[in-house]
């Protein structure tokens, strides 16, 4: 699953091209992704200017003057720009036709992405994201909040750190690879963290991030960015995937252990 750095690479990519684009076509190929498209998308957000695009947690949100399109990749949703006279892939699910003849298409083979179409700001009115966590790179998210956060946790610090209502964005690789920089075993319990583990990982968490978005991302298996092109973080991973290879620092074997049903990589030697 894209995880921030990716979701943020594909928010770079295509702001340059919606931006200030007016609406005048959509097309709804498929409708039932991992929750069905509302029926009147389409005639909502037709006739609009989108106006901005960010990202909160790992989803996008795509403003327009009278609509908010929310998007969540799920495992294998991929956005990419195209041109009117190119042809439409297998697995395009949604295409939006910009007044700058180029088109925004949504293709997810799994069709475990979403898509919603809402009048309000879904940061104010949509479930899935009221109830999030400070973003990781934010000043909210910084050592004094964490450390108070983790006082009465009995979980690992790595569950911690990938729990949405905490901090979001951060999932399995970039979690395993921020606590390998901060030298802090993924199965520490949270609650017996210092003030100085919290300063290492909070700034472990925001150095291996934006690392990540400037080489765009990692690519595991699926991911693509808006050109086509995969991402160059997984030629740094020190230990995510690593299982038995040797640690850069030290040459010990990097370990691989599971923690909530996900695997956990560090180095026994490194991190304590």
């Amino acid at each position: 699953m894209p995880e921030l750095p990716e979701v943020q690479t594909i928010v770079n990519g295509i702001e340059p091209y919606l931006l200030n684009k007016k609406i005048i076509h959509c097309n709804v190929h498929v409708k039932k992704l991992r929750w069905e498209l509302q029926n009147d998308l389409a005639e909502n957000i037709i006739g609009s200017k989108i106006l901005n695009i960010s990202r909160r947690a790992k989803y996008i949100i795509i403003s327009g003057e009278k609509f908010y399109l929310t998007i969540h990749l799920g495992m294998t949703g991929t956005l990419r720009i195209a041109k009117e006279n190119d042809l439409k892939k297998k697995h395009d699910h949604l295409e939006i036709y910009l007044s700058s003849n180029l088109i925004l298409r949504f293709n997810d083979p799994r069709k475990f992405g979403m898509i919603f179409f809402s009048d309000s700001s879904p940061l104010l009115s949509n479930r899935l994201l009221v109830n999030l966590g400070p973003e990781p790179l934010d000043r909210e998210f910084n050592y004094k909040y964490l450390y108070s956060i983790s006082r009465n946790r009995n979980v690992a610090v790595k569950s911690l750190i990938m729990n949405s209502r905490i901090v979001v964005g951060i999932g399995n690789i970039y979690a395993s690879e921020a606590l390998f920089l901060s030298k802090i075993k993924p199965q520490k319990t949270s609650k017996k963290l210092s003030k100085k583990n919290c300063q290492d990982i909070v700034s472990s968490v925001k150095k291996v991030l934006r690392k990540a978005i400037k080489k765009g991302g990692s690519t595991i298996n699926d991911y693509i960015n808006v050109d086509g092109k995969k991402g160059y973080f997984q030629y740094d991973f020190k230990v995510y995937g690593r299982t038995k290879k040797p640690c850069h620092i030290c040459q010990s074997d990097i370990l691989q252990i599971k923690i909530n049903q996900r695997s956990s990589f560090y180095c026994k030697k490194c991190q304590k």
